[in-house]
């Protein structure tokens, strides 16, 4: 007589799982919700700007009969859905996160170093591109001979706090950079910042954890090695540093999505007996600082300095000084300039990025006595509206 097996016939009856209708449930749970996010995303208000990206942001597309045919809708439609996407800057912050977590120390072309520093991955030297602009001028400093010229590059931050760069991050050796820029200048005073930097006693405290500008640390370094170039008294005027902000978050964080640390902005007080009008030449607008508060509550709390950058700002002072400084600059100049007011007459701050007037009347009308290049290595760099606007 044949045994049965209870366990056999068990075995029998049980169900096997339908491996193929459990795909298609989760297939369609997510197109249903990608379906949904969508249909949220269009009905939605759109965005017009990023704080965190710093950007704007894409709006809806505009559906045509041409826009179909080339393709453009279904692009601009991409674009919108990536920009306008109802859980964005949730999925981007978690995105960010798990890339750290896994051990990525470079994300859109931001350095993540340790104790939350982040780095701007800094610029390579291009022959070219240097060569137009130094061309450029070289051409100013000679027709200006009389005017006494400096340049001052700074070096970012990849330069300076080397012990909190993320391991084997491929970086440039700045000081040699702007050594043969140097190299390449006619007519000008060459002002080295890069040494009293590295000298500095706290080289993490020169520059923002989460920006890639320089400190009112670093800013009291170059100003004093500025004033010694142009021989200017640096302790005539006693100035203190006021914190307006502790919670700024910069370019570096908006641009890697990372929001681990917050900085502090200190603003330097001025000397109560200098008086100073500001007038922003193509805006149309004066007034008697160059801070404007407005910007501590915004994301860009930078620029509390001036509210920005402008194609030409004029600052009169009552100064005794009979000295006229034309500044030819980029963004680091803008928290250094407040302490150059006391030492003259007139400054007249251009930046080349905004600026498309001549150079050579307002020279001639303000009768520049002084010319001084601050930039940023980085951003000089990759400079190309100097050869572009002021040639």
């Amino acid at each position: 007589m044949k045994k049965t097996n209870i366990y056999e016939n068990e075995n029998k009856n049980v169900m096997k799982p339908n491996h193929n209708l459990y795909e298609f449930i989760s297939a369609a749970a997510v197109i249903f919700l990608l379906f949904m996010a969508s249909l949220l995303t269009f009905a939605g208000k759109d965005r017009e700007y990023s704080e965190n990206e710093n950007r704007t942001l894409a709006s809806k597309p505009v559906f045509s009969f041409t826009s179909i045919t080339d393709g453009k809708f279904m692009d601009d439609t991409d674009a919108y859905l990536s920009d306008q996407f109802v859980f964005r800057d949730a999925l981007v912050k978690t995105r960010t996160n798990i890339d750290v977590f896994l051990g990525k120390r470079e994300i859109n072309g931001v350095y993540i170093g340790k104790k939350h520093y982040l780095f701007e991955e800094p610029s390579v030297y291009n022959e070219t591109r240097v060569r137009k602009t130094i061309n450029t001028m070289n051409g100013i400093s000679a027709k200006y001979g009389e005017i006494r010229s400096y340049v001052a590059l700074a070096p970012n931050s990849t330069e300076i706090i080397t012990d909190y760069l993320p391991a084997n991050a491929p970086v440039q050796n700045q000081t040699e950079q702007i050594g043969k820029v140097y190299s390449l200048l006619n007519g000008y005073t060459c002002i080295d910042i890069c040494t009293p930097l590295k000298n500095a006693e706290n080289p993490e405290d020169l520059y923002y954890k989460t920006d890639h500008h320089w400190t009112a640390d670093a800013v009291d370094i170059a100003y004093r090695r500025i004033c010694e170039s142009m021989q200017l008294d640096a302790n005539a005027y006693q100035y203190n540093k006021l914190a307006v902000t502790n919670d700024f978050q910069g370019t570096l964080a908006s641009s890697s999505g990372i929001f681990s640390a917050s900085d502090t902005i200190y603003v330097p007080t001025c000397p109560s007996d200098i008086m100073y009008r500001v007038s922003y030449v193509n805006e149309g607008k004066t007034c008697t600082t160059v801070f404007d508060q407005s910007k501590l509550q915004e994301k860009s709390k930078y620029d509390v300095f001036f509210g920005g950058n402008f194609a030409q700002v004029i600052i009169e002072t009552n100064s005794s000084s009979d000295r006229v400084l034309m500044v030819i600059k980029d963004s680091y100049a803008n928290s250094l300039i407040p302490l150059l007011i006391p030492h003259f007459k007139t400054i007249v701050v251009v930046d080349p990025r905004y600026y498309s007037d001549n150079l050579n009347q307002i020279i001639e009308r303000e009768e520049v006595t002084d010319i001084l290049w601050v930039y940023n290595a980085n951003t000089f760099l990759n400079d190309t509206s100097i050869s572009g606007k002021l040639s």
